[in-house]
């Protein structure tokens, strides 16, 4: 879609509503007779793209506001968030287990833990114990034998709780835990007592006396004897109360009020086995994560563990099912996860979620029919085949349901989501569209070329046989930086997202979060390590906006003008501009305000390397007579990052203006601002 005309004082609509809101606003523009019908307007916006100069001088991006006209509605739910076991975002993140390879299988042993021992060995052996089919075996002579993992986080003060499981399998093994500092001073020491020779859980329970990040956990057997060791756990022990969920990291997320979370994957959810992911954390079953690096992942947090995230978030759930293919099998194994997810504790699935901790079902509104089907080698008829197949099931057993079925992975094919739409759009409600721009310099350009594929994409959804299907963009984000082009993207698209809605009916960019010592290609919004974290160029952006958040939409603008001068009468020289003066691609600004009318939000981004002014004039019935005006405002250089050393690099910085119905915001380069009125009295 074409730009709207600077100034317009509504979002971008139709091409009568463009041309008629131009006459109203610029007759200079519009007074000639050859462009005073639309078909004539869209030949002049035409001629005054291909004018338009590379950016010379600081310019003047201009919004007129006019709060008894409310164009739109901006959904909140475009503030979503999507959450992907990806890069120890969850294992090794936000899950709070801090032990690694908890169950010694697959390569768990060598890759976390160190054995060591005086006349005594620490070795894996093939020994079932409930999932797994491994264990370690610790055997000693009049000696000791242990094995100890590095890398534990303890805060002073804080309590820790966990277990161990032993099986005595000879001898007199006395065994103990032990933790200890970074510098070898013990900090805790418990013995493990056993009765028997069977499997049996030791529970153990300290408070840390210091703080040390890289601290050690050590299981030592003394004496002469052997015993096996499996599924060792240990948490912050309000964390496990909790939700088993790592403090910081959630907080992290209630600062970004999401309205709705997707999970498990992306593509991690097309090998998701649910029913591994339920029940007791010792019987849950080990998976490799062989889609993203092959990290040990034990399932421990599953279905449960995420809808509790959602519960102390107040967010509402996506899930996507694994549908990778049409078998009855693996139909009946997802529709058997909405059943553990919806049916009343009366029922076989219900009775097992009761059993797990959650007598009452789960409220899910939405479930998405897997994630990148095109990874699968299908083409767009054989998804759609999937989709009908899913779709139709979901339809029966889960009425009240938003179907989500995956869109095209890439902004340039609409070839694939148009088929979707033609050949299975009555099994599905809204077309999860990825829109990611993968070159960090096209940070400004690539909220141009994905706004303009939404607009062509709603333009078909509308002509199609199935006008009621919304658009979801269900992974957004640019790539490959975290830095503050990161930033910019995020706020440019968050107001293409606002302009467009509700014809786009949520989204959520990717990555959330991520452990910075993994593969860097992926960027995120929340960078962590093991004991802390900051937050990426996008999430500084997106809280900003979020926190200014306002349903009602009033106005956008894209691009500046040149030479306008900045007093009372600007806007009667805006009539007198030539096209050859405007400049694409520089500022972006967009309007909203509370239901209530007390609050009035501009937000804007200056994707330039030169300074541009916002001109800003508001009118209405319902504006106050005398208000608070706050600007919020971050500004960096494109290439500027937080770090763990340095995480609060790129902030806002908050100030205040003069209230007046003609406002001036200087925007120096590379800024994301935010504006809000919060009104007084307003007029009768």
């Amino acid at each position: 879609m074409l730009p709207c005309l600077p100034a317009h004082p509504i979002s971008c609509g139709s091409l009568r509503e463009q041309w008629e809101t131009a006459a109203l606003h610029f007759p200079a523009l519009t007074r000639h007779a050859t462009i005073r019908r639309p078909a004539a307007w869209l030949a002049a916006v035409l001629a005054i793209a291909a004018l338009v100069p590379p950016a010379a001088n600081a310019g003047v991006a201009v919004l007129l506001v006019d709060t008894d006209r409310v164009p739109g509605q901006i959904d909140e739910r475009i503030y979503g968030h999507f959450l992907e076991h990806i890069n120890h975002s969850v294992v090794d993140g936000l899950y709070a287990e801090q032990v690694r390879g908890q169950g010694f299988e697959g390569r768990d042993f060598a890759d976390y833990w160190k054995p060591f021992g005086e006349n005594g060995t620490a070795t894996v052996v093939e020994e079932r114990f409930e999932q797994g089919e491994r264990s370690v075996r610790l055997a000693a002579t009049a000696g000791t034998a242990g094995l100890r993992q590095d890398r534990l986080y303890l805060e002073a003060g804080s309590t820790y709780d966990g277990s161990v499981w032993l099986k005595p399998i000879e001898g007199n093994l006395a065994v103990r835990l032990r933790v200890v500092d970074s510098a070898g001073r013990e900090l805790a020491q418990l013995p493990l007592k056993t009765s028997g020779t069977v499997w049996q859980e030791l529970p153990f329970r300290f408070e840390s006396p210091a703080t040390d990040p890289q601290a050690s956990l050590e299981i030592v057997g003394a004496g002469t004897g052997a015993v096996l060791v499996d599924f060792v756990s240990l948490m912050r022990a309000d964390s496990r109360a909790e939700g088993k969920l790592r403090p910081d990291l959630l907080e992290s997320l209630k600062a970004l009020r999401p309205p709705f979370i997707r999970w498990p994957g992306g593509s991690f959810a097309s090998i998701y086995q649910w029913q591994d992911g339920i029940g007791p954390a010792v019987s849950r079953k080990f998976h490799p994560n062989t889609i993203w690096g092959g990290y040990s992942d034990y399932y421990g947090f599953g279905t449960d563990e995420f809808l509790e995230l959602c519960r102390q978030l107040g967010t509402e759930p996506m899930i996507v099912l694994n549908a990778t293919s049409t078998a009855p099998e693996q139909i009946e194994y997802a529709m058997n996860w909405v059943h553990y997810l919806l049916d009343a504790p009366t029922t076989e699935w219900g009775r097992r979620r009761a059993a797990n901790g959650h007598a009452e079902p789960y409220r899910v509104p939405y479930i998405q029919i897997d994630n990148e089907p095109m990874n699968h080698g299908h083409t767009p008829e054989a998804y759609a085949a999937i989709v009908n197949a899913y779709g139709s099931r979901l339809r029966e057993i889960a009425p009240a349901v938003k179907i989500v079925a995956a869109g095209q992975k890439r902004s340039n094919d609409l070839n694939w989501s148009q088929k979707l739409i033609d050949l299975a759009g009555e099994n599905f409600d809204l077309l999860g569209c990825h829109n990611y721009e993968y070159e960090p310099e096209n940070y400004a350009t690539g909220v141009r070329r994905i706004e303009d594929y939404l607009e062509k994409l709603g333009d078909y959804v509308r002509a199609s046989a199935h006008p009621q299907i919304r658009i979801a963009v269900l992974e957004w984000g640019l790539c490959r930086t975290a830095d503050w082009r990161a930033g910019l993207h995020a706020a440019g698209l968050l107001m293409s997202y606002e302009k467009l809605s509700p014809m786009v009916d949520l989204t959520c960019p990717a990555l959330l979060m991520r452990n910075t010592t993994d593969n860097p290609e992926w960027r995120a919004w929340i960078y962590h390590d093991h004991a802390t974290w900051f937050p990426g160029g996008g999430y500084v952006a997106e809280k900003l906006f979020r926190d200014h958040y306002a349903p009602k939409r009033y106005a956008y603008t894209s691009g500046t003008f040149s030479d306008i001068p900045r007093r009372a009468d600007f806007f009667d020289d805006i009539s007198q501009m030539k096209p050859t003066d405007w400049t694409a691609g520089t500022v972006d600004a967009i309007a909203s305000g509370s239901e209530d009318d007390q609050r009035l939000v501009i937000k804007a981004v200056n994707y330039d390397g030169q300074p541009h002014t916002l001109l800003a004039r508001l009118q209405g019935a319902r504006l106050p007579t005398a208000a608070t005006v706050t600007v919020a405002m971050v500004t960096a250089a494109p290439d500027a990052e937080n770090s763990l050393a340095a995480p609060k690099t790129i902030h806002p910085v908050e100030s205040t203006l003069p209230y007046t119905r003609d406002l001036a915001l200087d925007l120096p380069a590379y800024t994301v601002a935010v504006i809000e009125i919060h009104g007084g009295s307003a007029r009768p």
